[in-house]
This record gives structure tokens, C-alpha cells and sequence, in this order.
């Protein structure tokens, strides 16, 4: 990015470092150390990009239930904050450089709930932690989940993604992936990546999904299962 001459201040994403994830998946001893580098390198030359994701997509690949990935979620992302505290890092900028990274399924409901409490399990860490209160908020990336896909009749695959969109947004994610619908069966094709697009584009510029913040808030339904 410096070497492309890209106004920095204008690159917006996540970096996705996430050293306790990489040790999970190859069984090693997680280092840290490079997430002192990133998030310094972030803070002071890319405004608009967060270094360090609790990603527990793998967590609910190996069969992790709901309630497990907010735990480990939420575990991960007070690891984080203890390692940057002990760098000198301010909770304040060490929680705006965390994104989470979380499984959307066809459950719509579970995937509403589960987003929702996330933010608030987040919030409260983040208060016990000193941070004002409009920057307590979690940014979360809803991945669809890999577990739920069939390998055989795959086109079955979209209406999955196209429910855990809509969870997703309804549940408040700040960004979406939709996996293509062939991804069991290996490489996508270009049609089935351009559905995968075209899927969150719709729910956004036709269906308006990003409009309303929180439209589940009020449903005693969602208000139950995501105080459960």
C-alpha cells in the first residue's frame, strides 16, 4: 500500500491477524509477538484498518455450539487486550484494533441472537475496561458457515447463505462473507462467486437490509433467546 502511492488514510478493512487462531489449527504454542507490530503499524498509518480478528469461524468448523463461540470469542478478545495492555497499548485504541469474526448459519434466529449478544458480552468487557461508551460497540464479520454446506446438490447451498445473510444483517454484522455455494466440492467457479456477491449485494441495495438498526430489538422471541 506505500509503495502504490494509495492515500493510506482512505484504506479501510481488517488485517486478520489472530495468533491463538493459527495455534488452534496447527497445534502449536500461539505467539503474540506480531501483533504489538501490526497494531502499532495500523494505529499510526491506517485510520480506517483494525489489525487483529478473534476469528471463530474454525472454532464452529470443529462443532462449536453458539453459546462456545461467543465463549471463545470473547476469551480471544480478552487475551488480546491483556497482551497490548502489557505493550503499553490504552484499552481505548486496543479495542478499536480487534474485529470479531463469527459464523452465520440458516438458524436465522440463533444467528440473530448470537450477534446481538455478542455486542453486549463485548460491551460490558469493554466497560469493566475503562472504554467510553460509544466506542465499546464490537465490529463483527459474519462469515456463512462452511459446516452447514452438502456437497451433493450444492444449489441447495444458496437459499443457506441467502437465510444467514439476512441473520447477519438483521443481527447487525458490520461486514458479510458469503461463501460460493460449491465451496465443499473445492475451487469456486465464476458463477458461483458471482452469486455469492450478488447475494449480499441484493440484501443491501434491493432489500434494504443495513437500513434499520437492530430490527430484531423489541421482539421478545429475539430478546429471550439472546438474554438465553
Amino acid at each position: 500500500l506505500k509503495g502504490s502511492g494509495t492515500d493510506l488514510a482512505a484504506v479501510k478493512g481488517c488485517l486478520g491477524v489472530d495468533a491463538l487462531k493459527d495455534a488452534a489449527l496447527h497445534g502449536t504454542e500461539p505467539d503474540l509477538g506480531a501483533h504489538r507490530v501490526y497494531v502499532a503499524e495500523a494505529t499510526a498509518n491506517l485510520p480506517g484498518v483494525i489489525a487483529l480478528t478473534a476469528d471463530v469461524v474454525p472454532y464452529h468448523g470443529a462443532g462449536a455450539s453458539d453459546v462456545e463461540e461467543l465463549a471463545f470469542a470473547i476469551a480471544t478478545g480478552i487475551a488480546y487486550l491483556r497482551d497490548l495492555d502489557e505493550a503499553g497499548v490504552g484499552a481505548e485504541v486496543a479495542a478499536s484494533q480487534i474485529e470479531f469474526r463469527v459464523a452465520a448459519t440458516a438458524d436465522q434466529f440463533a444467528t440473530i441472537a448470537k450477534l446481538r449478544a455478542l455486542r453486549r458480552l463485548w460491551a460490558r468487557v469493554t466497560e469493566e475496561c475503562g472504554v467510553p461508551e460509544p466506542l465499546r460497540g464490537a465490529t463483527i464479520h459474519a462469515v456463512t458457515s462452511p459446516r452447514m454446506m452438502s456437497k451433493v446438490d450444492p444449489h441447495v447451498n444458496m437459499l443457506r447463505t441467502t437465510i444467514a445473510t439476512f441473520g447477519a444483517a438483521a443481527g447487525g454484522a458490520d461486514a458479510i462473507t458469503v461463501l460460493p455455494f460449491d465451496h465443499a466440492n473445492g475451487l469456486p467457479t465464476p458463477f458461483s462467486r458471482r452469486i455469492a456477491r450478488n447475494t449480499q449485494v441484493i440484501a443491501a441495495e434491493e432489500s434494504h437490509l443495513g437500513r434499520v438498526a437492530d430490527p430484531a430489538g423489541g421482539s421478545w422471541f429475539v430478546e429471550s433467546l439472546t438474554d438465553d
